[in-house]
């Protein structure tokens, strides 16, 4: 009887141990699939951060392509406001709001609702007449503004970028 009780005893100690090391296995395996996981995530994160600086990279060596030709006159501005002003949005619609590109911003209002591509051809003669009349008292009287804040938007650090991830 003493025997068996041993016996017994002995052999719970070894299922013990043997659900023991299983369990160990079955941690370490666990650890090791969600440090792989990190790493995959952490990977995919890099990449879509590194995607993320491309396209705002882009994005601002746009923006300062079409700055550049409102300055030398490449460009119509109102086409190149519209154009900057859109690109900047698509980074940050806080940059137009600053008071340094408030010329750019105040041009963009007063123009963002004037038609354009199919809409401007579908307007009468007369219609298009006035809008044009009115664009070009618009150029003409932000042109020296937009002009400065064109250079200001090259020079610009977009800096506030880095706050966005």
């Amino acid at each position: 009887m003493l025997t068996t009780k041993i016996s017994l005893l002995i052999l719970a100690g070894i299922i013990i141990l043997a659900l023991s090391g299983y369990a160990f296995y079955l941690h370490r395996q666990l650890r090791n699939k969600l440090a792989e996981a990190k790493e995959k995530d952490d990977e995919e994160r890099q990449l879509a951060q590194d995607n993320l600086d491309k396209r705002n990279n882009n994005i601002i060596a746009d923006i300062r392509f079409i700055a550049q030709s409102l300055i030398s006159e490449q460009c119509e501005i109102t086409e190149g406001v519209l154009r900057i002003h859109h690109l900047s949005d698509a980074l940050d619609i806080d940059i137009m709001q600053q008071q340094a590109f408030s010329t750019l911003h105040s041009h963009f209002n007063q123009c963002k609702t004037m038609a354009i591509k199919e809409a401007y051809k579908a307007l009468s003669k007369k219609e298009r007449f006035q809008q044009d009349q009115q664009r070009f008292r618009l150029e003409e009287s932000h042109k020296d503004g937009v002009l400065k804040e064109a250079q200001l938007m090259i020079e610009y650090s977009f800096d506030n970028l880095k706050n966005l991830h």
